[in-house]
């Protein structure tokens, strides 16, 4: 499956729009209290699909449309004296369209991505999901990922 996935193009970019307010509205599902149903930044999404400060998008086409997508980013370590020097490839966004989930688009982007971590000679990858998001945690979990670090919130009333 992963042979069918190709680099985002400008042509991608409404389907991507539509993917990323889905995506948000799922993340104001489960934190209503911090997130809300949005539109993805237009340049953002320009700046992504162009590929530059190291962006890249990925999207899974299936029969003329666009059923999954994943945005990266490579980066390098905090210029901390506590951290060791590396790159990692970080995840930023992983969608699937709601009618094309269970039929394996988030393992094959997931493989894309590791894929593209190793060409890019990253040396590790890294996400952040929603502790809420107990699918997305489950595929990441299955994907080899473990917990690195915990962000807590208290909400002041």
């Amino acid at each position: 499956m992963t042979d069918m996935i190709r680099k985002a193009e400008p042509a991608d970019l409404p389907t991507i729009k539509t993917l990323y307010f889905r995506l948000f509205e799922q993340m104001a599902h489960y934190e209503p209290d911090y997130m809300q149903a949005a539109h993805q930044d237009e340049a953002f999404l320009h700046k992504v699909i162009a590929g530059e400060d190291h962006f890249t998008a990925f999207v899974y086409p299936s029969a003329g449309e666009i059923k999954g997508m994943a945005i990266t980013q490579l980066q390098e370590s905090p210029p901390y004296n506590c951290f060791v020097p590396l790159k990692c490839m970080y995840l930023m966004d992983l969608i699937v369209a709601a009618d094309a989930r269970g039929h394996g688009i988030g393992t094959a982007l997931m493989d894309r991505v590791k894929m593209w971590a190793k060409e890019k000679r990253a040396d590790y990858l890294e996400l952040s999901v929603l502790s809420k998001n107990s699918l997305a945690e489950a595929l990441y979990l299955r994907e080899g990922f473990e917990a690195y670090s915990t962000s807590m919130r208290m909400k002041i009333n």
